[in-house]
């Protein structure tokens, strides 16, 4: 037998692991006895040292014993090596509707830090902003063994497809990172409402007097629900949304957040009369709507003040860097892996949890301190009937 002097394994293992074998395998029967010392470092080409050693290894296991002046014999016959079965991996999956969404992709990262720390290998897919993908991506990772799902779902309605309601039939936990409309669906995220209203208390802080809101899709319930929470912080101190300044994305999907954004931007530079706060559903929105603006030749803020709710890592290093709310992306997707893992213990939680927004100031909303100091607010107040709530448009 050659060794392998190379190896990291001492030459006296090898030729102990290889005289352990043969008499395993019934090469050398029990009572047999092993040729001497010198022939045996001869045959495996080391030297007497290194067969001392490893017989003398043998000896102590009680595999061999050895007599003095007769030479050693086999005492035993050891058992085989039991053959251990891997442990199977434990496995969550994660289904994006964009891989390189600059939102989910933050959630994404948090989350699979979460689940290292848990022991668990996190598998990621895409759903290609595809209803169909969505439900097959789900029914691989039911394939593959995966014990729970944290999903972004496609879907701008805000409710659970069939293929996720089917999840709970099946006894497999899920939480849903994007929005979801329902008290008994698992979901961690923002408190949206109180982002909306967030935005809105800071506009009118800092003196602006004239406020619109771009969001989603006239109607949705995101729509009401982040423009909701900016309309009443508005109204409390006595301004109004106005519907002229009131726009929908133009653009469906995420991927054409940005260019809706823009299209709008531009839509209101051609405006006779202007807003001079603007809220938008989101940062790749806001900044759009920023660059918009700035290609049509107006200021961001003194023009137009602008804030956008994410706080996506563009939203700092924008051409006028963003003020926006922020989502806590690393708490979400910690708390997602913790919500799937406490459902596998058994445990019963809350279904939603609701996290606070924080506002993030920057130059955008005029308030930062390298901006011109904004003219003093008048408090003009609003009859009631002169207030227009924004989901009645569209």
């Amino acid at each position: 037998m050659s060794l392998d002097p190379t190896s990291s394994i001492p030459l006296y293992q090898q030729v102990a692991a290889h005289i352990r074998q043969q008499i395993t395998a019934g090469e050398m029967s029990v009572g047999s006895q092993l040729r001497p010392h010198r022939q045996l470092a001869t045959h495996y080409g080391v030297s007497i040292m290194t067969i001392n050693k490893a017989l003398a290894g043998l000896v102590s296991e009680g595999v061999l014993h050895s007599r003095v002046g007769r030479g050693t014999f086999v005492a035993v016959r050891p058992a085989p090596p039991a053959i251990v079965a891997p442990k199977p991996e434990r496995m969550l999956g994660f289904v994006l509707r964009d891989m390189s969404s600059p939102f989910f992709s933050l959630i994404a990262h948090a989350a699979q830090q979460a689940a290292d720390a848990a022991g668990y290998a996190l598998l990621f897919s895409s759903s290609s902003n595809r209803a169909d993908r969505e439900e097959e991506q789900i029914g691989r990772f039911r394939e593959l063994g995966v014990e729970g799902l944290i999903i972004v779902s496609m879907s701008r309605t805000y409710r659970l497809s069939d293929s996720i309601r089917a999840l709970d039939d099946v006894g497999m936990p899920f939480v849903m990172v994007s929005y979801i409309e329902g008290d008994d669906v698992p979901f961690v995220g923002l408190d949206l409402d109180r982002a909306g209203y967030l935005a809105g208390q800071h506009l009118v802080a800092v003196g602006h007097q004239k406020f619109g809101y771009i969001g989603d899709k006239f109607g949705s319930i995101m729509f009401q629900l982040r423009g909701g929470g900016f309309r009443r912080a508005v109204e409390e101190h006595g301004f109004t949304v106005d519907p002229a300044f009131t726009f929908e994305y133009p653009y469906e999907g995420e991927w054409n957040d940005y260019r809706s954004g823009y299209a709008v931007g531009q839509h209101v530079a051609t405006m006779p009369v202007k807003p001079d706060a603007m809220f938008a559903h989101n940062d790749i929105g806001a900044l759009g709507f920023q660059d918009g603006l700035l290609a049509s030749g107006l200021r961001v803020p003194e023009d137009i003040a602008v804030v956008g709710l994410d706080d996506i890592e563009l939203a700092a290093r924008a051409r006028v860097p963003l003020t926006t709310i922020k989502q806590p992306t690393e708490k979400i997707g910690a708390m997602a892996v913790d919500y799937i893992l406490a459902r596998l213990r058994g445990e019963t939680l809350q279904a939603r949890q609701l996290l606070d927004p924080e506002i993030v100031v920057r130059r955008s909303c005029g308030a930062a301190g390298d901006e011109p100091e904004r003219r003093p607010r008048s408090r003009t107040l609003h009859s009631l009937k002169d207030r227009t709530t924004l989901v009645n448009h569209g």
